[in-house]
């Protein structure tokens, strides 16, 4: 997608991607600075560290405590979280809309962080935040709360949920659930939660390709409205072209390279 957007605007430039591990961000960050990169996107499990190391950051980054996109900066990097835009813009593309929705959010990553901070600004009615860890729930609601204190924020219980918690479960009556995991697999503990989507309602996966595999047969098979992250990666994907560039990402080029290697 990237470099069919280098392609297209005409700039001698090329995207590759580099496995970095736990633990070694920071040595990787210095040297591909020092090597000269021009920019970088980071992914899982990189972001909330990402946001560490970075010599500035936009108010977007700030907001969430994570960035995926970095741009070269003389003492070091410049970072970004487009995630946020891009999943409001995401939404705008699929004809939903965020003010008045109850909306349910399963995960409390990097991703997840700047999801949250960008749809709180839209005035939904609620967001309700699941994850594993209730303490990295609880701290998720706390983050988002301070970037926008008049939001309707609460968590769920992942699993062990008292009675009354699993009826609220069954029918919280979601406009929309994002799913911002990335196991690829379906347990029990959150398929409990999909049951609260309402009819009409969609199931957002932020995974996308075979990723989404699971999650996309099964939620098919129950009907409902199902969108993998697909769309999500375009719109960041374009953010962070303009972040790195400064000029408008060719989204139709890019669009294009997205759907060659899906089909």
């Amino acid at each position: 997608m990237q470099n069919a957007a280098f392609r297209a605007a005409g700039r001698d430039a090329a995207y590759i991607a580099l496995d970095i591990l736990p633990g070694q961000l920071a040595q990787a960050l210095e040297g591909l600075h020092e090597i000269g990169f021009a920019g970088l996107n980071v992914t899982l499990p990189h972001k909330e560290e990402a946001f560490t190391l970075v010599d500035s950051a936009t108010p977007a980054a700030r907001a969430a405590g994570a960035a995926n996109t970095l741009r070269r900066a003389p003492r070091g990097w410049e970072g970004d979280a487009t995630d946020g835009a891009g999943f409001l813009a995401w939404l705008d593309a699929l004809g939903l809309r965020a003010p008045g929705a109850r909306a349910l959010l399963i995960g409390a990553g990097g991703a997840a962080r700047s999801v949250a901070v960008a749809l709180a600004q839209r005035e939904p009615a609620e967001i309700r935040i699941v994850n594993r860890t209730p303490e990295r729930a609880e701290s998720l609601k706390a983050l988002v709360l301070a970037a926008a204190p008049l939001a309707r924020v609460a968590t769920g219980a992942w699993a062990g949920a008292t009675d009354r918690e699993g009826d609220a479960a069954a029918g919280g009556g979601w406009d929309f659930i994002v799913r911002a995991l990335a196991s690829e697999e379906v347990v029990p503990e959150e398929r409990r939660w999909w049951g609260g989507l309402k009819p009409g309602g969609s199931l957002l996966d932020l995974n996308y390709g075979a990723r989404a595999g699971a999650a996309r047969t099964e939620a098919r098979s129950a009907g409902f409205r199902y969108e993998d992250g697909l769309g999500l990666l375009l719109e960041q994907g374009a953010l962070s072209f303009e972040f790195w560039t400064g000029t408008k990402a060719p989204r139709e080029a890019m669009r294009g390279a997205l759907d060659s290697a899906e089909g």
